[in-house]
């Protein structure tokens, strides 16, 4: 499994998105502690590649993509006014099997990127 994190120490999340984004670097520092392969990225210091954003909206099946590319949630909003943690199956797989934060059919909520994180850290 591989792990990618991004986020902005410069600009605060989207209420509708909301994310403690120290708690969430602490869980995936947390994460990596246990062994986890896992990309911690500042936005607010270096912008995230136009092919993460791509894969985030491409990649995972439809219920289980992020908020990405919906009203609220654009490109130029990727890891800076929207967290996004992207999670892949295997270290060398090219696109993400699930994104966060995505709203979660199942469960009738959004999932954000705190408490995906808390999910990942249960079963390590």
């Amino acid at each position: 499994m591989k792990v990618e994190l991004y986020y902005s120490s410069k600009q605060e999340p989207a209420k509708q998105y909301s994310c403690d984004n120290k708690k969430a670097v602490d869980l995936a520092n947390q994460l990596k502690g246990k062994g986890v392969n896992i990309k911690i990225q500042d936005c607010g210091e270096q912008p995230a590649a136009f092919m993460t954003y791509n894969a985030a909206v491409t990649g995972p099946s439809a219920a289980k993509r992020a908020v990405f590319g919906t009203k609220g949630a654009l490109e130029e909003e990727f890891g800076k006014a929207v967290p996004a943690l992207l999670v892949f199956d295997k270290e060398t797989d090219r696109y993400p099997t699930e994104v966060y934060p995505r709203m979660d059919k199942e469960e009738n909520k959004l999932i954000g990127v705190e408490e995906a994180l808390q999910k990942l850290l249960s079963k390590a």
